[in-house]
């Protein structure tokens, strides 16, 4: 049976992995059966959009030229950047432990699983189980998930009120003129960035200053009888957690100045990536400094709100939110033109990719494990 038809029937587990349910659990999120859901709510959404909102008279505005193309393709190059920036990132956190190849093909494995879990769940429990197969030690595989998960969250956390106080509420969504102005758009952005500032600072504190505080609450919620069902994983929580502070607080400022220059660097590639769209559709948008950073500051905030989603990866609610977001640079008749193209990159491109990898990446592991399992035997008198 090949590998490709094991993750669309049933999950594999690695014959050495953390524990069978766990690896069980976490391998089967990444079944490629998982795939027909996203597809499914991204076509429904766009199906929707096109019997909704399709204007062909504005469609056939869209200036199909070598301009429009070498917009899309800069797009393109943006989200290549964007992959190279986050494996730079990881391999910066693990302090270079693996070659440039293993790195792009780990960030591969993370967006796959990001891409098929809600974003509000994302895939640091598939990273950090992906690291420990790749024989990762303890701590950098701790660090590894935890900084980027601290990196991801202060972008948007600092970002935001300095964007904010210098474009006013109308970068929030179009024909915003207060914040007052309670909408479905900003009400969620309140609540989400709030969620967010809070779960940051949290973060920040243990992980930065008091490790050993969150370790001991962790392993006293985890004796907790009501907890009880989960108090194993709770346990393992606290002891990742001072691994990962241990680890990172042993570096110097070179470590944190590149680990922060990195992310810095995936998010802005990922945003002005849907610049580049804009303007490939939509020749008339101004292409000066101040229009295009504040169509960046616009789409800080769509992510903001759209960062707790149900759905996986966002699909079929980014689809639909991008739209409207961007409607007073780009009319609602081609709006999912962008967002087809958008997410027909960043999405569904590793979606596709992942497709190939991901079955790969498993046979090799489960080929490791038994060989490790043969040597052993034999190593035993």
């Amino acid at each position: 049976m090949s590998p490709i038809h094991h993750l669309i029937m049933e999950p594999t587990v690695l014959p050495d992995s953390q524990t069978d349910s766990e690896g069980r659990k976490i391998l089967d999120s990444m079944r490629l059966s998982r795939i027909i859901l996203p597809v499914t709510l991204g076509l429904g959404a766009v199906g929707f959009l096109f019997y909704k909102q399709f204007d062909i008279e504005q469609f056939r505005k869209i200036d199909w030229t070598g301009r429009a193309f070498l917009w899309i393709g800069l797009a393109f190059l943006l989200l290549l950047a964007r992959h190279f920036f986050i494996a730079l990132r990881l391999r910066a956190i693990t302090r270079k432990v693996f070659s440039w190849k293993k790195y792009l093909e780990l960030i591969v494995l993370w967006e796959f699983s990001a891409a098929l879990t809600p974003t509000s769940k994302g895939g640091p429990l598939v990273m950090m189980f992906v690291l420990t197969q790749e024989r990762l030690a303890a701590g950098r595989t701790a660090a590894a998930v935890f900084y980027a998960m601290v990196c991801d969250s202060g972008f948007f956390v600092l970002t935001l009120p300095i964007l904010m106080a210098f474009y006013g509420p109308s970068m929030l969504y179009p024909g915003m003129s207060s914040f007052s102005d309670v909408r479905l758009a900003s009400g969620t952005f309140f609540v989400t960035y709030g969620i967010m500032a809070a779960y940051w600072l949290v973060l920040v504190f243990f992980l930065f200053f008091q490790p050993q505080v969150a370790s001991k609450g962790l392993h006293w919620l985890a004796t907790r009888r009501i907890l009880k069902r989960w108090s194993a994983k709770i346990d393992r929580l606290g002891r990742e957690f001072t691994l990962a502070a241990t680890e990172i607080r042993e570096q110097n400022w070179r470590y944190h100045l590149s680990i922060i220059g990195a992310t810095i660097a995936v998010w802005t590639s990922k945003f002005i990536m849907i610049n580049c769209l804009i303007i490939a559709i939509v020749p008339s948008t101004p292409v000066d400094g101040g229009t295009q950073a504040f169509i960046y500051a616009r789409m800080v905030s769509m992510f903001i709100i759209m960062a707790f989603s149900p759905t996986p990866g966002g699909a079929g609610i980014a689809e639909v939110a991008m739209v409207g977001f961007i409607s007073d640079y780009v009319p609602k008749g081609i709006g999912l033109i962008v967002a087809l193209l958008w997410r027909g990159m960043a999405y569904y491109g590793y979606l596709l990719v992942g497709a190939f990898v991901v079955p790969n990446w498993i046979t090799h592991k489960i080929a490791e494990a038994r060989a490790r399992e043969l040597i052993a035997k034999e190593e035993q008198p």
